[in-house]
């Protein structure tokens, strides 16, 4: 018998079935129909409970980013960006960041160590944030290659408190995550395009400074032609006048405030130095 002549028989034999066969197939299509539907709605709540997972778990991330008031100073930051807390935070580095030891400078070698860094980050709540200072971008360019720049690892961390110390009990329920970690100073912008950035009003101060040379050499340039003794002291007398009056309002600036211009002598004129009060801030460093 051909398989053609097979589905004939066998549809001639449900063309002329009585009602009972048909009762059953009828049922058995039923239970079909519902157990496909059982296990896809078992699938959907089972998808949808993975993505709820997902989006509320703690996720932690470490990351680079400048020093609100100083640009130069970079900081190492480990912010939770999850919606719920994360626990027992460690990192696991292949290559551990670096950070010149400039306390410890010695004829202009800088030694590098590595970045002090905690074992264990206990807990960090949803939007909370642990950092420290890690270097200058400005030393980091003048060490130039003796530094390395990029540094890979991970950071691990879990949803859920370890037991307490002691028990090796495994906390029920808790998730351990793993999120990789690349630093590299090489992807922060070169330091001479922050300085044009973040320096206006500096270039702006400096800009003035050569206009003020420029007035002063223009002066001196037809001064200098005047060929009568006395008006000579006059402009003398003038230009000493003016020198005596920007020291008093420095040193009355001083006065109101010590913190922004300290001035010295420095020779047997009893001129003066002035001294902003910038400098690397690498004692900050954790």
């Amino acid at each position: 018998m051909t398989a053609v002549g097979w589905i004939e028989d066998r549809w001639h034999e449900l063309a002329h079935a009585g009602w009972g066969l048909w009762l059953v197939i009828g049922v058995w299509a039923v239970v079909m129909l519902g157990l496909a539907a059982l296990i896809y709605t078992h699938r959907q709540i089972k998808q949808n409970r993975e993505l709820r997972s997902e989006e509320t778990r703690p996720h932690v991330a470490v990351f680079m980013e400048p020093h609100a008031s100083d640009w130069h100073l970079i900081e190492l930051v480990v912010r939770n960006f999850g919606e719920t807390a994360a626990y027992d935070i460690q990192f696991s580095w292949i290559n551990p960041p670096t950070v010149g030891q400039y306390e410890n400078e010695q004829d202009g070698l800088v030694n590098v160590g590595e970045l002090a860094l905690p074992s264990t980050i206990p807990t960090l709540a949803p939007g909370q944030e642990w950092r420290t200072i890690w270097d200058s971008t400005l030393s980091r360019a003048e060490m130039g290659g003796s530094i390395e720049s990029r540094f890979a690892g991970a950071v691990k961390y879990a949803d859920r408190a370890a037991s307490p110390e002691g028990q090796r009990r495994a906390v029920k329920g808790r998730h351990d995550y793993q999120t990789n970690v690349v630093l590299d100073w090489d992807d922060l912008q070169p330091v001479q395009r922050v300085e044009l950035m973040t320096g206006h009003e500096l270039a702006k101060r400096e800009r003035n400074k050569l206009e003020l040379l420029r007035s002063l050499l223009t002066y001196f340039h037809y001064a200098s032609q005047e060929t009568r003794t006395e008006r000579y002291q006059s402009e003398i007398d003038g230009v000493r006048r003016a020198t005596d009056a920007v020291k008093e309002r420095l040193r009355s600036r001083q006065l109101e405030d010590p913190t922004d211009v300290r001035m010295r002598p420095f020779n047997s004129d009893a001129q003066y130095e002035t001294e902003t009060n910038g400098g690397r801030h690498h004692n900050e460093h954790v």
